[in-house]
């Protein structure tokens, strides 16, 4: 009887221990630096939004948040590290809607559904579809009209096969009926070149890169292509909004959000996407977003995870469609 009291005793014991250690690993979250991978270049807007997020989370949690770019292989080194990393809540990826492309075109050790737990989308932007003056068109359905009569002869440029500009400018050719050809360059700057020069004759690109050229008339902007029209071009009508077009639901957006490693804690989970949630509806940070050129957004968790099963299986129907490759 007393050897089993003992070991009674001795359950209790190491059940009170792994229960204290349980509610003390919660209520200690954060306990060290966190930190955000960025898996792009830096100096672009993902970086830019990375880094402001990390300021004001930094404040909320009261630790360190640090920013680290990961650049390579279209976002999949960066991206590839945070699936690795543990899943403690400590280590944040600078998400984009690239993930949704980025598996339909290589092969990746990464599932964007599976291997990661989102947080939220904090920014987003729409593209501008912009002609060369030398285009002889004024509006999105005369631009429909001339590429039905001339297949294949008006040629646009993207920052490289298979991004987000790409898949935009697919996305609409494929819906709007009209074969254009795709002209890919090594980044925006190389492209933007060739459309002022008239080397190409279209680009679909987020709206703040070509705005001084369209300011300035050396560009003629055409349409959006989100649900509403852009803060900085909002004299400039959406796809949908043309009845001529017969797209009333046509959108496309490129997303910045957050995420973590799957099989978080899910009270770290919710504690993160509380802070983005909170950060992502602050005034100032609504407003540094879009000085950087995005539309600031506050989707939590649900939302986010919608969205990107939505990317993954339109994104993976035009690749398939078109036959899109990397270079």
């Amino acid at each position: 009887m007393k050897i089993g009291f003992q070991r009674f005793s001795l359950l209790l014991l190491k059940l009170s221990m792994v229960l204290a250690t349980s509610c003390a690993l919660s209520q200690a979250f954060p306990h060290k630096p966190l930190r955000i991978i960025v898996p792009f270049p830096p100096g672009g807007g993902a970086e830019s939004t990375a880094r402001l997020m990390a300021q004001k989370l930094s404040d909320g949690l009261g630790q360190p948040v640090l920013v680290e770019t990961r650049p390579g292989a279209g976002g999949n080194i960066g991206t590839e590290a945070v699936a690795r990393a543990p899943a403690d809540g400590y280590t944040l990826l600078l998400a984009t809607s690239g993930m949704a492309i980025q598996p339909h075109l290589q092969k990746t050790s990464w599932d964007p559904m599976r291997d990661f737990a989102p947080l939220g989308i904090v920014a987003s932007y729409s593209l501008v579809i912009a002609a060369h003056p030398s285009v002889p068109v004024q509006t999105l359905p005369e631009l429909i009209a001339y590429a039905k009569a001339n297949p294949g002869k008006l040629t646009y440029g993207s920052s490289g096969s298979g991004g987000p500009l790409h898949l935009g400018a697919e996305l609409f050719a494929s819906q709007a009926g009209i074969k254009l050809l795709h002209v890919p360059y090594k980044g925006n700057a190389p492209m933007t070149l060739a459309i002022l020069s008239g080397e190409i004759n279209l680009v679909f690109d987020s709206p703040v890169g070509p705005l001084p050229n369209i300011r300035a008339g050396k560009l003629r902007a055409l349409g959006t292509t989100g649900a509403k029209r852009s803060h900085n071009l909002p004299e400039v009508p959406t796809v949908r909004e043309w009845k001529e077009l017969n797209l009333p639901q046509f959108e496309y957006e490129s997303w910045n959000g957050l995420m973590v490693p799957a099989g978080s804690p899910p009270e770290v989970v919710r504690r993160l996407s509380q802070e983005v949630k909170r950060i992502s509806a602050l005034p100032e940070v609504r407003e540094r977003l879009s000085a950087l050129g995005y539309d600031p957004r506050n989707d939590g968790v649900e939302e986010m995870a919608q969205i990107m099963a939505q990317d993954f299986q339109r994104f993976g129907h035009v690749i398939k469609q078109v036959g899109i490759k990397l270079d």
